[in-house]
């Protein structure tokens, strides 16, 4: 059945819905909060088919070229090659119901006469709005999801009971090589916090990779930034020996990080919920054990394909897209026609995945075990 926000009292109001992310899209204003994803990487065309496979850049040292006689043949190289990701692009998306009892308060402030008709459509609109932010939010959430829980446990995100509830059971490893992982001198720590050298294992990472990338930010959670700036090792870098006592704030740090060639940090600070068995349950997408650096620029791709509603639109919904078609938005009622309790559903879907192009070029710090 058709939308109750598709009324004859108003209008079909939830074509505001595509007029507001289009007003948005031209204005380029975020109506909601900028993602991780959209950060980090940019947005691929939607493609039709399900599966994909994605070219990885590669980043090396540069080779030498070879001093050779006046006479001599220039010596030729052979090419590494780009690597490439397989994969499939799965579906992510969640529904709200607003259920008949909502839908009898809003009928009844429709019908209450001291009300006036703008009062009443904005009071509509914010209702309907709502629904949309809560679903399309949820979507997104999950591409940074993704995106965070593969960069901070050494390429790699497993989809089980806790993260994804009530969804699919995979793994996707995005390859990264393991020359990239590596592990700190002296596990850091409470216990280590006056022996422990983390400024000089950051080092050690850009060293190790230098001429091979330009590291743009080294990503940690806060509560690794916090203990960081404990250290005895990185205060004594920072202030010297007379004002180790000094409150070492991330804004300096950065800057005296810079000053000694390291990228600067950005904390990740990022929880959302699952529902398990209807209940809220805190998931941090980050494993605050992994420092994790990070190329300039842009790093990876989301990967898209086209949602089946729109290649296969249904009668009586109303649809909606977001964030460059990339997320569809499926609004309907249920009711007894079809044996379905009676309520406004508000979906929110979309088809993606997002790759890392940069895989090789980005190094994870293991910061809870020391190295052999």
């Amino acid at each position: 059945m058709k939308s109750f926000f598709n009324s004859d009292s108003f209008g079909d109001l939830t074509r505001l819905v595509q007029l507001t992310f289009d007003q948005a899209s031209e204005k380029q204003k975020q109506l909601f909060a900028t993602s991780y994803v959209d950060q980090l990487m940019d947005w691929d065309t939607p493609q039709y088919g399900l599966t994909f496979n994605e070219i990885i850049g590669t980043f090396k040292l540069t080779v030498l070229a070879s001093i050779i006689g006046d006479n001599a043949a220039t010596p030729l190289r052979s090419f590494d090659g780009a690597g490439t990701f397989q994969g499939q692009i799965p579906r992510i998306g969640h529904k709200f119901p607003m259920e008949a009892t909502k839908l009898r308060e809003l009928l009844q402030m429709l019908e209450t006469q001291r009300i006036t008709d703008n009062a009443k459509l904005q009071k509509l609109r914010d209702t309907m709005f709502g629904n949309v932010a809560d679903a399309v939010k949820g979507v997104k959430d999950r591409l940074d999801f993704i995106a965070l829980t593969a960069l901070s446990n050494d390429g790699a995100v497993v989809f089980n009971e806790t993260n994804n509830p009530d969804g699919r059971r995979f793994e996707i490893d995005y390859q990264m090589p393991a020359e990239n992982k590596t592990k700190v001198k002296a596990i850091w720590n409470e216990a280590n916090l006056q022996t422990a050298d983390p400024f000089a294992d950051l080092s050690k990472v850009v060293n190790d990779f230098k001429g091979k990338v330009e590291f743009g930010t080294i990503l940690m959670d806060n509560e690794t930034l916090l203990l960081l700036a404990r250290f005895k090792s990185v205060r004594q870098a920072i202030y010297g020996t007379d004002k180790l006592n000094t409150p070492l704030m991330l804004p300096y740090m950065n800057e005296q990080f810079q000053r000694y060639g390291l990228p600067a940090i950005q904390v990740v600070s990022k929880r959302n919920n699952v529902l398990v068995d209807g209940k809220r349950t805190v998931v941090n997408p980050w494993n605050t054990n992994r420092v994790v650096f990070i190329p300039s620029g842009k790093i990876g791709i989301v990967k898209t394909a086209f949602e089946d509603s729109q290649i296969m639109p249904e009668e009586n919904v109303s649809y909606s897209t977001y964030d460059r078609g990339n997320i569809v938005v499926a609004q309907w009622r249920t009711g007894e026609s079809k044996n379905e309790v009676a309520a406004e559903m508000t979906q929110a879907s979309s088809r993606a995945i997002p790759v890392f192009t940069t895989i090789d070029g980005i190094a994870s710090l293991n910061i809870a075990e020391a190295a052999v």
